[in-house]
């Protein structure tokens, strides 16, 4: 056995967001340590693409086109990913929505979305995924943050408010959950080079050494880079993680304000 293990050989993983950026990466990194993968989001071509991704490293996959917010289609997704892989023992709660909008303009109806997307999704999700869990002897939960929990990005306020929402929804999972052998924790990336976020890495990048993202040359993050954390996270090497926040955001300070065209 290694020192260290990040084998994941025999385990089935379930992402969400997982056909691009980030869920990509990590899909395909939890594929070649071994796991077997469904992926969800709404892009069926960009789940079907990176399916053939993962099928290349000889591993099952399943591709699941998904709208989160939709209670039906989470229920569906969880009961096929357990009906074709056979059970779930990593979660990772990586889809979201953003929506650039000032605090006065943000209805309820707005901030009721918002929530529902990015929180109550992962809610309901851990809530099926768990089921399984237990009759498999534990696994592995992570919500996937945004180093907006900790500061406000200017102009998406509803997703720093749901982020922040997911890191102690993580840490009340944790405490519960724990004695049944599921380990639940957040990571809470930086500005990283995806789609979503695509405006603003175009912006800090024009700016040169005027931006002031972070003491990395300001660096932005590479979904591959992330994936490493969410590696560590289900892997044995992490199994002394529970009910934290990992933040990957090469040390981010402050970011000027900046009204972000999503």
């Amino acid at each position: 056995m290694p020192i260290v293990d990040f084998s994941l050989e025999g385990k089935v993983a379930l992402i969400t967001g997982g056909s691009k950026g980030i869920g990509r990466a990590t899909a395909l990194a939890y594929a070649e340590n071994g796991a077997d993968v469904a992926i969800a989001s709404r892009g069926k071509e960009e789940l079907e693409a990176t399916a053939k991704e993962i099928e290349a490293h000889g591993r099952r996959v399943i591709a699941v086109p998904t709208n989160i917010g939709n209670e039906d289609e989470l229920r569906a997704l969880y009961e096929q990913t357990v009906s074709e892989l056979g059970g779930v023992d990593i979660l990772i709660n990586n889809a979201a929505y953003a929506k650039a909008q000032p605090m006065e303009e943000i209805t309820p109806k707005d901030f009721e979305r918002g929530m529902r997307i990015n929180v109550a999704s992962a809610l309901l999700l851990s809530q099926l995924c768990r089921q399984s869990m237990l009759q498999r002897g534990g696994g592995v939960i992570v919500h996937v943050s945004s180093d907006d929990c900790l500061r406000p990005s200017t102009g998406i306020g509803i997703y720093s408010t749901a982020k922040a929402a997911l890191v102690h929804l993580a840490k009340h999972m944790a405490a519960e959950w724990g004695p049944d052998g599921i380990r639940v924790l957040a990571v809470s990336p930086g500005l990283v080079r995806t789609y979503m976020a695509r405006g603003i890495c175009k912006y800090v990048e024009a700016q040169g050494d005027k931006a002031k993202l972070n003491p990395l040359k300001n660096k932005v993050g590479e979904p591959e880079e992330i994936a490493g954390a969410l590696l560590l996270a289900a892997s044995p090497a992490g199994a002394y993680l529970n009910g934290g926040n990992i933040v990957l955001d090469g040390g981010t300070q402050a970011l000027s304000p900046v009204q972000i065209d999503w």
